[in-house]
């Protein structure tokens, strides 16, 4: 498996670290603007509640900026501060369950059986218990291939195992490198 390794960060990395940290990276002017640009979506999102649509519009115009980096800066910001959608949809979720619940127990109190199984029920769908028990995960049966690059001499070692049949990973012709434990109580002075 191939690393790659950055020789310097992205704008985006560049502009997290600033969330993260201030002092640790100086900003460009162009990633002060899209700094205050990604804060700006978010902020509309979630202070005026727009949707994603509205505040693409509403970065277009206001900062003269494509669609397209609209957008990108768009995701940039949820990728930051965190997608509105699945939260917001996970606390309405919330605020229905307390709903039925407390629908629940008041019918429960007045002796109304009819709106306390009605409240059950609608509490009950919330949570899907049906449809969760029942799904299969594809991914989970799903064959999966994975293609593994590797050193040329790793290769050539494998070809050189396979010519025999069977190979045992357990048993190769391998040098140990050497080491030492490193203890828990162990100052690092040395």
């Amino acid at each position: 498996m191939e690393l790659s390794k950055f020789k310097k960060d992205s704008s985006f990395q560049r502009i997290k670290a600033s969330y993260l940290d201030e002092s640790s990276v100086e900003l460009t002017e162009r990633e002060a603007e899209k700094k205050k640009r990604m804060s700006h979506a978010w902020s509309l999102r979630l202070n005026n509640k727009y949707s994603t649509y509205q505040v693409i519009q509403i970065l277009m115009r206001d900062h003269g900026i494509s669609q397209a980096s609209a957008y990108r800066e768009y995701n940039m910001s949820m990728q930051i501060f965190g997608e509105l959608d699945a939260t917001t949809l996970a606390a309405e979720r919330q605020v229905l369950k307390e709903a039925f619940w407390n629908e629940y127990q008041k019918a429960v109190k007045a002796g109304n059986g009819d709106l306390a199984v009605k409240a059950l029920k609608e509490y009950r769908e919330l949570f899907n218990f049906d449809e969760n028990e029942n799904q299969i995960d594809p991914n989970k049966i799903q064959a999966h291939e994975y293609n593994i690059k590797m050193p040329r001499r790793i290769y050539k070692m494998m070809d050189k195992e396979f010519a025999y049949g069977v190979v045992d990973f357990n048993n190769l012709e391998i040098e140990d490198a050497e080491f030492r434990e490193v203890e828990e109580n162990e100052d690092d002075d040395e």
